[in-house]
């Protein structure tokens, strides 16, 4: 996938965050997922961040740990970055400043 189409699909995914559609976000995210190749691993650590986000913000506890620990799989530096507290990837978010 190019990067000038994943970012659009994360600009897009952002805009229908911040217009109260987090299920289409999501989806969004999810397909993205799909059509990234297995070694793109930072891009795919940035969307499964995205998308745990999400999870968390709707309260879905499971979805987020599974999202945050995959994307710690794909790019262990992250493990530093959240320290365990997915709380702080929330408030941090990287689609919803």
């Amino acid at each position: 996938m190019e990067k000038d189409y994943l970012r659009e699909m994360m600009e897009q995914a952002a805009l229908y965050e911040r217009n109260g559609r987090p299920d289409l976000a999501q989806n969004i995210y999810t397909v993205a997922l799909q059509l990234l190749p297995d070694s793109a691993h930072s891009a795919r650590a940035r969307l499964l961040l995205c998308r745990g986000a999400i999870a968390y913000r709707l309260h879905n506890v499971q979805g987020a740990f599974e999202d945050f620990t995959a994307a710690m799989t794909e790019d262990p530096e992250l493990a530093q970055f959240l320290e365990g507290d997915f709380s702080k990837f929330y408030e941090e978010s990287c689609h919803c400043k």
